[in-house]
């Protein structure tokens, strides 16, 4: 077939055109994201994404602009499959481009209101302090913290310093958090702690940890801890924030239908859910001894009772089962490199968020810990911790606790000081 090279430069300027206004359009971030929902995020945060996501978009414009040119002059045909190729490569760019901004204004986007903006900032004043308490000791930098509500189960996170879909590198961790658990969002805590191993290489540390601080169990038991490592590092970091109120808000995640619950996938960083649960209630068993978290073994135990089930990962989740004091030891009371050598229990303890300690924390403040911006600003992450063991331990009316928990969160949200 004999084509003109006019003809194939009209057919490829058509198309770089198509691609390149659409690569202006993603310029336009009012456009995709409200100003409302724009104005619903810290300040400093706000210009910090408005620079990522416009250096994502121009980069894609500069590239079909230079394009535009080149098929602004006479060419040849075999010169104009060349640009041809680099059409193909610019079209990549902006697709990439706009899955980066896509996933960044769609978060933004869930700020739909005054109310959910507050609360998400909360969120997000949550999720930074726990990372700085660790962090700042350690003369690390922390991260920006942005948080959005979404449907589902489990909350999830895309950290920051890791590449994009366009290559760029996130400037900002983004943390999902669930609408069902919005007013207890201990999960989010959990996913912070991926921040802060991924940040501090604990992973591969604790990984090691277990494969050779474990040497009475069964090469398989090592093996599996070692590959839980990541998910076991962000469940102890929850831990050691907000006490019993992650272990009692992991349990109602997790326990879902049996065959979930005893389900093992040998690639999966997730423990059997079996497992996790009796792991976390052992954290608390070590830190604070008896308490409400010993009746919802039971129950959890009652509910799945493994006796009465013939699932093929039984027997690996039963010596798993027993290496759970051992396995909490290594987590919670070995030093690592990447605390300074010092443990995360030593680092921030545990006994911080006993329920005696919140117990007293309420007692000291009064009725001001929940309605003074002071009080909320400063223990935050302990109120935080303080409503869900509560809850957790169905102490008082669930439905006040619930609602005193959305007050201050509200309040912690509208102290920042907005756009």
């Amino acid at each position: 077939m004999t084509v003109t090279a006019n003809t194939a430069r009209l057919s490829l300027l058509r198309q770089v055109q198509h691609w390149l206004q659409a690569a202006r359009r993603l310029q336009l971030l009012d456009h995709l994201a409200s100003s409302n929902a724009w104005h619903g995020i810290e300040s400093t945060m706000a210009d910090t994404l408005r620079n990522s996501l416009l250096a994502s978009s121009s980069a894609v414009v500069q590239r079909g602009e230079q394009l535009a040119k080149q098929l602004e002059a006479p060419n040849s045909v075999d010169s104009l499959r060349a640009i041809k190729r680099e059409l193909v490569r610019f079209r990549t760019a902006y697709l990439t481009a706009e899955e980066t901004i896509h996933f960044y204004t769609v978060a933004i986007n869930s700020r739909t209101t005054p109310t959910i903006a507050a609360l998400l900032r909360a969120c997000d004043i949550l999720c930074r302090r726990s990372l700085q308490e660790i962090l700042q000791p350690l003369g690390k930098p922390t991260p920006q913290v942005l948080t959005y509500v979404d449907k589902g189960v489990g909350a999830s996170i895309l950290k920051a310093g890791l590449r994009l879909w366009d290559g760029q590198v996130s400037a900002i961790a983004a943390i999902k958090v669930t609408q069902h658990n919005l007013f207890r969002p201990t999960a989010i805590i959990h996913e912070t702690g991926h921040q802060m191993a991924h940040l501090l290489n604990w992973n591969d540390e604790l990984a090691t940890a277990f494969q050779s601080q474990l040497p009475r169990y069964a090469e398989s038991v090592r093996a599996c801890f070692s590959g839980w490592a990541s998910e076991i590092a962000a469940d102890a970091f929850a831990f050691v924030h907000t006490g019993y109120a992650a272990v009692a808000s992991l349990n109602d995640v997790v326990s879902g239908a049996p065959a979930a619950v005893f389900s093992y996938h040998a690639n999966d960083p997730h423990p059997v859910s079996y497992v996790r649960v009796l792991l976390n209630v052992e954290m608390c068993r070590q830190f604070y001894g008896e308490g409400p978290w010993n009746d919802l073994a039971d129950a959890f135990r009652y509910e799945y009772d493994i006796d009465l089930v013939q699932y093929p990962s039984v027997p690996l989740i039963r010596a798993c089962v027993a290496a759970l004091p051992d396995v909490v030891r290594v987590l919670l009371k070995s030093r690592y490199r990447a605390f300074g050598n010092q443990s995360l229990s030593q680092l921030l303890p545990p006994e911080r968020v006993s329920p005696a300690a919140l117990e007293r924390l309420e007692y000291i403040a009064g009725p001001a810990l929940f309605n003074s911006h002071a009080w909320i600003w400063k223990e935050c992450i302990r109120l935080l911790a303080l409503t869900g063991y509560k809850i957790g331990a169905l102490k008082g009316d669930i439905g006040a606790l619930y609602r005193q928990q959305e007050e201050w969160m509200r309040k912690l949200g509208f102290s920042i000081e907005l756009n």
